[in-house]
C-alpha cells in the first residue's frame, strides 16, 4: 500500500505566497502551485479545499511573517516609526518590488468568495489596529486626550499603503522614506502642539 506523502504546511504555505505574490490570484495556475510545492493537484486540493483556499492560506502567511518582521519593544510613535521604516525596507529590498500581495488582490477580490474578500480586509484592519495602539499609546505619554487619533490612523495607514503601492511603481527609496517620515513627523507635531484652550 502506498503511503501518502506527507509535506510541511509551513513550506508548503510559504511556497503558495510566493506563486500568489509575484503572479496575483487570477493569472496564478494550479500548475504552477503545483511546481512550487512539488505537490500534486490532489494534494494541494485535499489539504486546501480549492484554489481560494491555498490563496487564503498564502495570504495569511504573508500576515503571520509581516506581523514577526514589525514586532518590537518600542511604544508610540517610535513605535510606529519602527513599522513604517520596517515597511520601506522590506518594499525597496525586494529585487522584483511585488508590493503587498493583500493590496495587490484588491482590483481582482470582486470575483473573489465573501470569505476571501473579508480575510483580505481583516489583513487590512490588521495593520490599522497596530497603528491606532500605537498611537494611543503616544496620546498616553503625552498626556493628551484632546487629540483626534483617528485621522492620524488614517494618515499612518494610508503612508503604509503608499509606500507599498508606489514602491510596486518602482518609485525609489528616499520617496518610500520621506512619506514615512513625514507621516511619523506630522503626527508627532499633533501631540507636540500646545493645546488650544
Amino acid at each position: 500500500m502506498v503511503r501518502p506523502r506527507q509535506f510541511d504546511p509551513a513550506d508548503v504555505d510559504e511556497a503558495l505566497l510566493d506563486v500568489f505574490w509575484s503572479r496575483g490570484y487570477a493569472r496564478t495556475s494550479i500548475e504552477e502551485l503545483t511546481t512550487a510545492t512539488g505537490l500534486l493537484r490532489g494534494s494541494l486540493y485535499a489539504a486546501y479545499g480549492s484554489k481560494e483556499g491555498m490563496f487564503r492560506a498564502a495570504t495569511r502567511r504573508y500576515a503571520t511573517d509581516l506581523a514577526a518582521v514589525i514586532a518590537t519593544d518600542r511604544r508610540g510613535l517610535d513605535g510606529a516609526q519602527h513599522v513604517l521604516d520596517t515597511i520601506v525596507r522590506l518594499t525597496a529590498a525586494d529585487r522584483e518590488r511585488r508590493g503587498c500581495p493583500i493590496l495587490n488582490a484588491i482590483p481582482e477580490s470582486r470575483g473573489l468568495s465573501a470569505e476571501t474578500r473579508n480575510e483580505l480586509q481583516g489583513g487590512l484592519a490588521s495593520m490599522q489596529a497596530l497603528l491606532r495602539k500605537r498611537l494611543r499609546e503616544a496620546q498616553a505619554d503625552a498626556g493628551r486626550p484632546d487629540v483626534d487619533l483617528e485621522p492620524l490612523a488614517a494618515m499612518l495607514f494610508a503612508a503604509s499603503v503608499a509606500i507599498r503601492v508606489l514602491g510596486r511603481a518602482g518609485e525609489n527609496r528616499r520617496l518610500l522614506q520621506n512619506i514615512a517620515t513625514g507621516a511619523i513627523d506630522a503626527a508627532r507635531r499633533c501631540f507636540d502642539n500646545p493645546r488650544k484652550d
